[in-house]
């Protein structure tokens, strides 16, 4: 285990500081101005967990700086008016019956959606909770590692590509910035975004990354 993923095993657990000041800094002009981005608790609520999955990356002929890097996923343009269509996020989707905790459900929904299988062992712990209002759904984010890049086979049902995140991106402050997005709804937000290469992260993933990279500022 390198220095960096110990360290942040380390940190993962220890307390979390309350996440909401990390999260703000990447939320919607809409979770600014309404309060029916709240959670209530109510018994339809979809539980649901996230994988953040590091692995080390570095070009075969040596020439970049060894980085991390993380997949995410862009999902597919489903019919009708889906809440998450088009959008990028990180694998992972809602709790089953079998599985243990969702830690496994994390797990599973990775090996299903990219087809990484990522042992128990590997998962350095959790990050706060995110309520996303669009499709009623309290979602827990966890991190893991792999010691090398992944084979990625992706559910063409799940994900229409991934996205091969490197971490000193989503670390660049240069690299956020803010943009227009109207939703199906043709509700215009007013979201901050990770530009990472020509794809845009943004809403509830960018939150969830902020929490992240803002602990990762804490190790480093």
């Amino acid at each position: 285990m390198s220095d960096f993923i110990q360290k942040l095993k380390n940190r993962l657990d220890s307390p979390l500081r309350p996440a909401e000041k990390a999260q703000r800094l990447m939320e919607s002009s809409a979770r600014k101005t309404t309060t029916s981005f709240q959670y209530k608790e109510r018994k339809k609520t979809r539980i649901a967990a996230v994988l953040m999955l590091l692995y080390p990356y570095q070009d075969e002929d040596g020439n970049e700086k060894f980085d991390w890097k993380m997949p995410l996923v862009l999902r597919p343009q489903y019919e009708g008016m889906h809440n998450h269509g088009g959008q990028i996020g990180l694998p992972g989707g809602g709790r089953e019956e079998q599985d243990e905790n969702l830690m496994m459900t994390a797990i599973r929904e990775t090996q299903e959606e990219i087809g990484v299988i990522v042992p128990k062992i590997n998962i350095l712990g959790s990050l706060s909770d995110l309520y996303i209002p669009p499709s009623d759904s309290m979602v827990t984010p966890f991190v893991g590692f792999l010691d090398a890049k992944p084979n990625f086979i992706p559910d063409p049902k799940e994900v229409a590509r991934i996205i091969e995140a490197p971490l000193s991106s989503l670390q660049n402050p240069k690299l956020r910035l803010q943009k227009k997005v109207t939703l199906p709804n043709k509700i215009v937000l007013d979201v901050p975004y990770f530009s990472v290469n020509e794809d845009s992260i943004w809403g509830a993933t960018a939150m969830m990354l902020s929490e992240f990279l803002h602990l990762i500022e804490e190790i480093e």
